[in-house]
């Protein structure tokens, strides 16, 4: 019975210590992404600044279709991996 009750205690520390774990994790997750919307933001800034409007645009387009590229040959590899 002691055995019980002191594995008892062991898991209730234990489930409090992932808790605050859990806790520390998420709130370190939330502080990166913001961290990364502000420096996004600052760069974008920058980038409008120093290509102007017209470049500005065109730089978008090369980096939306090279992302589309991207994206599709990853999913081929996935999909051709898939049938072997």
């Amino acid at each position: 019975m002691y055995t019980c009750v002191k594995m008892t205690q062991y898991s209730m520390l234990r489930d409090t210590s992932n808790t605050r774990r859990v806790a520390r994790n998420t709130l370190m997750l939330y502080f990166r992404q913001v961290l990364i919307m502000l420096v996004s933001l600052y760069t974008v800034r920058v980038v409008l600044e120093t290509l102007g409007a017209e470049d500005y645009g065109i730089y978008n387009v090369v980096a939306g279709v090279v992302t589309m590229f991207g994206f599709l040959s990853g999913s081929m590899a996935v999909a051709s991996q898939l049938h072997l």
